[in-house]
């Protein structure tokens, strides 16, 4: 695909982005009071869950990782250890 196409596609990609948000924000603004508030507490809600399954993904891929050094050391002296005893 060429340079061209590429940013073609793109600005399509973009223009389409921006159509729904707008679409969006319209069918925002004609929601009453309550229901805006209600929306935006759901949307809060939506990114705090996200915020924490990050967060817990991280630190389960930081245990794992720190399970798996320990494992590697542990594992050359239980070798040596079994080869030495008599």
């Amino acid at each position: 695909m060429s340079a061209q196409n590429e940013s073609n596609n793109s600005s399509a990609e973009t223009n389409a982005a921006n159509d729904a948000a707008d679409a969006v924000r319209k069918a925002f603004a004609a929601l009453p009071f309550e229901q805006k508030v209600a929306t935006l507490l759901r949307v809060e809600l939506d990114m705090v869950g996200d915020v924490v399954e990050t967060v817990v993904n991280a630190a389960s891929r930081a245990a794992d990782e720190i399970a798996e050094a320990f494992k590697c050391q542990a594992e050359p002296d239980a070798a040596g250890s079994q080869t030495t005893s008599v």
